[in-house]
């Protein structure tokens, strides 16, 4: 409650984090983090792994480090980037965190441009076009793994329904969470939801579910709340029913929907927006931006085709920053086909870049306090249950529509058959289970590759 000592002591004592920016502070955090963003292949656990290993103790205490790592897992965005900001602005403050954000993603920027101006320049040469028909599969794989972990990770947060031992591995879980799961994906397949709303639509579902004597306490709210939200989801569905009555009844004057249209028709205000967007809600980890960018960048934009975001996401892959960084693989190539030239195409990827990782930057910066006073609040660590479970749901639906275009013959594959191409599926099936054993991603897409590139040209 607003006001209360205790919830205002943990604000102003997550507040006494903020370090102070000085020349030499200044030039210690773009020292690590360019250097993490330079040789932290291996994904999140070794940047976090390399964090604590060589800044507490020299830059803050081992609660303080934890602690920002809790938080920045509660946050939407990519956890040790987030934890990166964090540390910049243990040690710097805001002007750190900046510095700290800036330094961990440049070479993965450059490295992720460079490879996109390889793959849109020579992707019709023979070679590059065999590389990728190795990759592709190897990516649906690779997300599935993750999804794999994710799952285990997440369904074993309620109560022990349920123990299996799958592949090796025991999974506990709460079959009110697998529902969840079941439901987001089922409705991922089928209907394509904005991910927002099934995010939301779980989240809720999970406080009736795991919080039910707090709902009742609170019924007049909960009521509210839901007659809210049922408004508001209903003039969602039939948006477009309901601009058209509106717009007959109470027609907005036309300067205004002009600007509209102006705004919405700009490129490049479109993509940081839409970036923008899908940073500030990527609950679970880089991965989650694939059913945002398989329904909107793939379906409704027409941005890119499937196999294009597939190869994106693996171009993201090969470098040592966040998955994240496959926005700037989108903006590359939306303002290539716009404007045809190198150049802007780069600024295109900055942009998209920019919007993705704004959120992480203030999450961080402006909103810690705040999501530090309510991370042990059961209801809202209820809600977050429901969340990661649907997040899950919603990466392992899109990556099944993915997968069918991936594992689809459109011509090229050198088996000559129709339907599904099975050196391909059998690729992903490899990956998946090589990377479930903690096989390194980046090794397995240079490996598919070279082993798609032969069987391409051999077989």
């Amino acid at each position: 409650m607003a006001g209360d000592p205790a919830t205002d002591a943990t604000v102003e004592g997550a507040s006494e984090y903020k370090g102070s920016a000085t020349r030499s502070r200044l030039a210690g955090i773009a020292r690590f983090f360019l250097k993490l963003g330079l040789i932290g292949f291996g994904g999140p656990l070794v940047h976090i792994a390399m964090m604590e290993d060589e800044l507490v103790g020299e830059w803050t205490d081992e609660s303080t480090f934890m602690e920002g790592l809790a938080i920045c897992n509660m946050l939407p965005g990519p956890a040790s980037t987030q934890l990166g900001i964090f540390m910049g602005w243990v040690r710097g403050g805001n002007l750190g965190a900046l510095v700290a954000g800036a330094t961990f993603m440049a070479p993965t920027f450059v490295i992720v441009v460079a490879l996109t101006y390889v793959y849109f320049a020579f992707g019709q040469l023979p070679s590059v076009q065999a590389f990728f028909y190795g990759v592709n599969p190897v990516v649906i794989g690779l997300i599935g793994g993750a999804a794999y972990s994710m799952g285990r990770s997440s369904l074993r947060e309620g109560r022990p329904d349920l123990t299996v031992t799958l592949g090796g591995d025991e999974w506990t879980i709460d079959l009110r969470l697998f529902g969840l799961l079941t439901g987001a994906l089922v409705a991922t397949v089928l209907v394509n939801p904005n991910p927002v709303v099934e995010f939301a639509v779980a989240g809720a579902v999970a406080v009736f579910l795991f919080r039910p004597e707090w709902v009742r306490a609170n019924w007049r709210r909960v009521s509210l709340g839901t007659l809210v939200a049922l408004a508001v989801g209903t003039l969602y569905a039939f948006r477009a029913r309901a601009a058209t009555v509106l717009g007959d009844t109470l027609p907005l004057p036309a300067a205004l929907t002009g600007l509209f249209a102006a705004v919405w028709g700009n490129l490049w205000i479109k993509l940081f927006l839409f970036m923008l967007y899908t940073g500030s809600f990527i609950f679970g980890g880089g991965l989650v931006l694939i059913p945002f960018i398989e329904k909107y960048v793939v379906g409704v934009f027409g941005w890119l085709t499937a196999t294009q975001f597939v190869d994106g996401i693996a171009i993201g892959q090969l470098t040592p920053g966040p998955v994240v960084m496959t926005t700037a693989f989108v903006g590359y190539k939306l303002m290539l086909d716009a404007y045809g030239s190198v150049g802007w195409a780069v600024l295109g990827a900055f942009v998209a870049m920019l919007g993705a990782f704004a959120p992480s930057f203030l999450f961080i910066t402006g909103a810690f306090p705040y999501v530090a006073r309510v991370r042990d609040d059961e209801t809202v660590r209820a809600a977050l249950y429901g969340i990661n479970a649907a997040v899950v749901g919603a990466i392992v639906g899109a990556t099944v529509t993915l997968a069918v275009d991936a594992f689809a013959v459109v011509g090229g594959s050198p088996f000559g058959v129709t339907g599904v191409d099975p050196f391909r599926v059998a690729l992903a099936v490899t990956t998946f289970a090589l990377f479930t054993r903690d096989v390194d991603a980046m090794y397995l897409i240079l490996g598919g590759g070279l082993v798609g590139a032969s069987v391409f040209f051999v077989v």
